[in-house]
C-alpha cells in the first residue's frame, strides 16, 4: 500500500514538473510572439500584461492538466492564473526597470542588462511573478484545497529560482538572444519551477480529491 502511494507520488510529480516546463515555455513563447498583434488592439502600455496573461493561462492549464481534476474549478484556476502571471510579473519588470533607471540616470531594460543585473532582476521578477501567480490560484481553490496554505510561497521561490537558473543555463548555449538560448532560459525556468512547487501541487491534488465526481 505504502509502495503504491510513493509510485502515484512520484509518477505525480515527474507529471507536474513536465507539463509545468512545457506549460511555462510555451505560454511565454507563445505571449511573446502575439506581442505585435496585441500591441496593434491594445496599444503599449497594456501588451505586456496582455501577452503575460496569455501566457498565464497556458500555464495555468498545463498544471490543470497535471492535476488531472474536474473542469469546475479549472476554469477558475486557468483564468486566475492568466491574471496573477500578468499583474505580478508586469509589476516586477516595471519596478526593475525603473530602479535601474534610478539607478544609472539612463533608460534601462532587464534584457540589456549584464549578466548578473539580468541574474539579480530576474530573481525580482520572477519573485514577483509567484507572489501574483500563486495568490491568484491560491484565491480560486482556497475553498476547493485548503492543504495548500503554503503554495504562494512556493511559486515565490520557484519563480524566484527558476528565472535567473534559466538565464544562467542559457549564457552557457548562445544567450538570451539566440533561439537555443533564449528556448533553454524558459525550458529550465519552467522545470525548476516545477520541482519547486511539485509537493504543494500533489496537497492540491490531493485537496481535490474528495471531488472527483465534480
Amino acid at each position: 500500500m505504502i509502495e503504491d502511494i510513493r509510485a502515484a507520488t512520484s509518477g505525480f510529480v515527474l507529471r507536474w514538473t513536465v507539463l509545468c516546463g512545457l506549460g511555462l515555455a510555451g505560454g511565454l513563447a507563445v505571449g511573446l510572439g502575439l506581442a505585435a498583434p496585441v500591441e496593434a488592439v491594445v496599444g503599449m502600455v497594456l501588451v505586456t500584461p496582455v501577452t503575460l496573461a496569455v501566457a498565464g493561462s497556458m500555464f495555468g492549464g498545463a498544471q490543470w492538466l497535471a492535476l488531472g481534476r474536474s473542469p469546475r474549478f479549472g476554469a477558475s484556476w486557468v483564468g486566475t492564473s492568466g491574471l496573477g502571471l500578468g499583474v505580478g510579473m508586469t509589476l516586477g519588470i516595471v519596478l526593475v526597470e525603473t530602479l535601474g533607471q534610478a539607478l544609472t540616470g539612463e533608460p534601462a531594460r532587464l534584457a540589456a542588462l549584464d549578466m548578473l543585473g539580468r541574474i539579480g532582476g530576474l530573481t525580482f521578477v520572477g519573485a514577483f511573478a509567484g507572489l501574483g501567480l500563486g495568490a491568484a490560484q491560491w484565491l480560486a481553490l482556497r475553498a476547493a484545497a485548503p492543504v495548500a496554505r503554503r503554495w504562494v510561497v512556493r511559486c515565490v521561490v520557484g519563480f524566484g529560482a527558476g528565472l535567473p537558473a534559466g538565464s544562467l543555463v542559457a549564457e552557457f548555449v548562445g544567450g538570451l538572444q539566440s533561439p537555443v538560448g533564449f528556448a533553454t532560459f524558459l525550458g529550465v525556468a519552467g522545470l525548476t519551477l516545477g520541482v519547486f512547487t511539485a509537493r504543494g501541487g500533489a496537497a492540491i491534488a490531493a485537496g481535490l480529491a474528495p471531488r472527483r465526481g465534480d
